[in-house]
């Protein structure tokens, strides 16, 4: 029973839909990339979390990639 339900889990999980993040890069005032050089370097707002590894990145999180500040937010693969 448990070999069943364990192998209709991982169907579900592997067909149809899985999370892809959504990245949308931060911009200054004046539009332009914010810069970083780590995570913690990009301005965020308390309810949005930084970016651990790249599990978070399908929860909306910040992170610092290719030295900009960019947003993750949950989507869906297509």
């Amino acid at each position: 029973m448990r070999v069943t339900l364990f192998a209709l889990v991982v169907s579900a999980s592997l067909g149809g839909c899985r999370p892809c993040p959504d990245e949308e890069p931060l911009t200054s005032t004046d539009g332009g990339a914010v810069s970083c050089v780590q995570n913690t370097d990009c301005p965020r707002p308390s309810s949005v979390l930084v970016c651990g590894n790249a599990e978070d990145m399908t929860r909306d999180c910040i992170a610092c990639t290719s030295n900009r500040c960019v947003r993750y937010r949950p989507g869906t693969c297509p």
